[in-house]
């Protein structure tokens, strides 16, 4: 997908596209101490997300093993979910809607390819 056919979707799922000015300084970014302690928080969130749905899927890939036990693979989906919900709540920072869901999706999708993210979506 080229660049402007990623704009043309995003404006399809947004209505409308907004423009952010960045305050810089000494030619860098101006990054208050608050965003730059979300974006830690959103980093580690996400790390233990990842983590705890590898755990989940290699738990899973055996479940057909004849000596298969089910508790371990509880246990995994029990620490998956708390993980997976921090980091949907600070994603969609508490934007309910259809569009922020979607959105969503395809950054947990992006999440676990380890591809690149688009910041100005």
């Amino acid at each position: 997908m080229t660049e402007d056919e990623a704009d043309k979707l995003i404006e399809t799922m947004f209505g409308e596209v907004k423009e952010v000015h960045v305050k810089m300084v000494k030619g860098k970014p101006f990054v208050t101490d608050q965003a730059m302690l979300d974006e830690m928080e959103m980093q580690e969130a996400c790390e233990a997300f990842v983590a705890a749905e590898q755990k989940f899927n290699k738990i899973a890939a055996r479940k057909m093993d004849a000596n298969f036990d089910v508790c371990p693979w509880w246990d995994a989906l029990e620490e998956r979910y708390p993980c997976e919900k921090r980091v949907w709540t600070m994603f969609i920072q508490g934007d309910r809607s259809r569009r922020t869901g979607l959105m969503y999706l395809q950054f947990r999708e992006t999440l676990f390819a380890r591809g690149k993210l688009r910041a100005d979506a």
